[in-house]
C-alpha cells in the first residue's frame, strides 16, 4: 500500500528500529527525502539565547526548578511600562520585557531548565512587537509551560518575580494550536491628550504654510520656540465642555468605516490597496483630571493601521476642533488629491488590546475567552493603566512640554489644507528631496503598521 507521495508505507516498529540504529552510529539527524519521519524538532535551537538571563547561568548547574506535572499552552495577558526596556522581543545587550517574564517563569517554575534560554522550544509567540519605550495594557504572550497550582495563584507568584512595571494580569489556558500572532484579528490603540489642545487656535505669527515650512525647510522655522510657562500652566486651567467634547465624538466617527487613507501615511499613492483600512469604532472618554490638569482618552479599534496613520487622524481632528480647518476636511482626505496633514505627538499612543474573535467564537465551549472582559480582569487592566501608563505620559509631558510646544509649532505656521494633484504633489516633493538632498520617496516602498 503507498503512503504519502506514493512511498510504501513502513511499519512504526520498522521506523523505531531504524531510528535506534541510527541514534547507536551517532547519525541522529532525520532526513525527509530519505522516506523516514521528519523531527519537527530538529529546527530549534541548541544554544542558549545571548539575551537572554540563561546565558547567565553556570552551564554545570543542571537544577531544575520545574515541576514534573505536563505541559500545557496558556495565554498570558501581559501589561508593561516600556520606559526601562528596549522593546518587547529578547535581544542582545538590552534589557527587554520577553528577557524578564522568561526569567520569571522559570524562577516560578513554569519552564524546564533543558529550555530555559530557548523559548522557541516552549512554543513562544506574542500577539504584537512593541518598539524601544512603548507601553502595552492589552499584550498577549503564548508559551506550552507546566503550572501545577491554580492560575490565579501562579500569577500572584508570578507577579512577585516580576518588576513592578511589568505585569501578568490573567493566565488561560488556549489551544494547543493557537498562535497569538496569526490569530490577532484587530487591535485597539488608545491615545492620551490634554483637553487644552482643543482650546481655539491663536492668530498665527505667519501666513506663511506649515506643508512649505516643514516640508521644504524641515525643523529650521522651530528651531527658537520656547513654550512660555506662564501661558502653559494657563492652558492646564482648560476645561472641556460638553459642546466640545460632543463635537469631538461626532469629527471621529467621520473615520469610521472603510475609507482611502493615502493622506494618513506616507510613501503610498491613493491608488495603492494598502491604503484602504477599516476602521470599526473611534471613540473619546470622558475627561478626567491628574496633577491640575485635565485629559482625555481616545480610542480606536481597526484591523490594522498605517504608519503615523493614527497619529494624523488625532491630528486633524484636534485642528478640526480648534477652528483651524472645517469639518469638511476629513472627506476631502479621503479623495484620490493629496492634503498634507497635521501628525499629532507620539507621546500619548499606546497598545490598548489585541483581539482573537473568530479564536473565540470557535472554541467558546472549548476554552476562556480571550476577550479579557470580566469586571475583575478589567479593574487589573485600568489599574495598571493608571499606575504605571498614565504617570509616564504626564511625566515625559511635564518634562518637555511636547503638547504645548507642538500647538506653537501649529499657531506659527499652520497648516493650508490644500489640494494638490498628486502627480503634481509627487513633483513637488521630489524636488523638496533634492533641495535637501535626500532621496525622493518611491511609490513601491513598502510601508509599516504602527504597531
Amino acid at each position: 500500500m503507498a503512503g504519502k507521495r506514493g512511498k510504501p508505507r513502513v511499519h512504526w516498529y520498522e521506523k523505531k528500529q531504524a531510528k535506534k540504529a541510527r541514534k547507536e552510529a551517532g547519525e541522529e539527524e532525520i532526513k525527509k527525502d530519505e522516506g523516514e519521519e521528519y523531527d519537527r524538532r530538529s529546527h530549534f535551537p541548541t544554544t542558549i539565547h545571548p539575551g537572554s538571563y540563561a546565558a547567565k547561568l553556570d552551564p554545570n548547574d543542571t537544577t531544575d526548578k520545574c515541576g514534573t506535572g505536563p505541559k500545557r499552552r496558556y495565554g498570558l495577558l501581559l501589561a508593561y511600562c516600556g520606559r526601562e526596556y528596549s522593546g518587547m522581543q529578547m535581544n542582545i545587550g538590552v534589557k527587554t520585557i520577553e528577557a524578564e517574564l522568561e526569567r520569571a517563569l522559570y524562577e516560578a517554575g513554569a519552564i524546564a531548565r533543558c529550555n530555559y534560554g530557548m523559548i522557541q522550544k516552549i512554543g513562544w509567540n506574542r500577539a504584537a512587537r512593541t518598539d524601544k519605550g512603548v507601553h502595552a495594557a492589552g499584550q498577549l504572550v503564548c508559551a506550552k509551560l507546566c503550572i501545577e497550582e491554580d492560575e490565579a495563584k501562579f500569577r500572584e507568584k508570578l507577579n512577585a518575580l516580576l518588576p513592578e512595571d511589568i505585569r501578568v494580569l490573567e493566565i488561560v489556558q488556549v489551544t494547543k494550536n493557537f498562535n497569538a500572532k496569526n490569530s490577532c484579528d484587530r487591535r485597539t490603540y488608545e491615545y492620551l491628550t490634554p483637553t487644552f489642545v482643543f482650546q481655539p487656535k491663536n492668530a498665527p505669527a505667519t501666513t506663511a504654510s506649515n506643508d512649505d515650512a516643514w516640508g521644504a525647510h524641515g525643523n529650521e522655522a522651530f528651531q527658537n520656540l520656547e513654550v512660555d510657562p506662564v501661558a502653559w500652566q494657563k492652558q492646564k486651567e482648560y476645561r472641556l465642555d460638553d459642546a466640545t467634547y460632543e463635537k469631538i465624538q461626532n469629527t471621529l466617527a467621520l473615520y469610521e468605516g472603510t475609507h482611502n487613507f493615502h493622506n494618513f501615511t506616507s510613501k503610498l499613492p491613493p491608488y495603492s490597496p494598502k491604503c484602504n483600512r477599516y476602521i470599526m469604532s473611534f471613540k473619546a472618554d470622558k475627561p478626567f483630571l491628574i496633577n491640575g490638569c485635565e485629559w482625555i482618552r481616545l480610542r480606536v479599534i481597526g484591523q490594522s493601521f498605517l504608519l503615523h496613520h493614527i497619529r494624523k487622524m488625532i491630528g486633524t481632528m484636534i485642528d478640526i476642533i480648534r477652528g483651524a480647518t472645517p469639518i469638511e476636511t476629513i472627506s476631502k482626505a479621503f479623495e484620490q488629491t493629496k492634503m498634507d496633514l497635521p501628525k499629532a505627538p507620539s507621546a500619548g499612543l499606546y497598545l490598548a488590546k489585541a483581539h482573537f474573535d473568530v479564536y473565540n467564537d470557535k472554541n467558546e465551549n472549548h476554552r476562556p475567552s480571550l476577550e479579557f472582559d470580566e469586571p475583575e480582569q478589567l479593574t487589573r487592566i485600568e489599574a495598571f493603566k493608571e499606575s504605571q501608563i498614565y504617570p509616564e505620559i504626564m511625566e515625559k509631558e511635564e518634562q518637555h512640554a511636547i503638547f504645548p510646544l507642538w500647538l506653537l509649532q501649529l499657531d506659527v505656521l499652520p497648516f493650508s489644507y490644500a489640494t494638490m494633484a498628486y502627480d503634481d504633489w509627487k513633483i513637488k516633493k521630489e524636488e523638496e528631496a533634492k533641495n535637501k538632498g535626500q532621496r525622493p520617496e518611491s511609490d513601491d516602498e513598502q510601508e509599516q503598521d504602527d504597531e
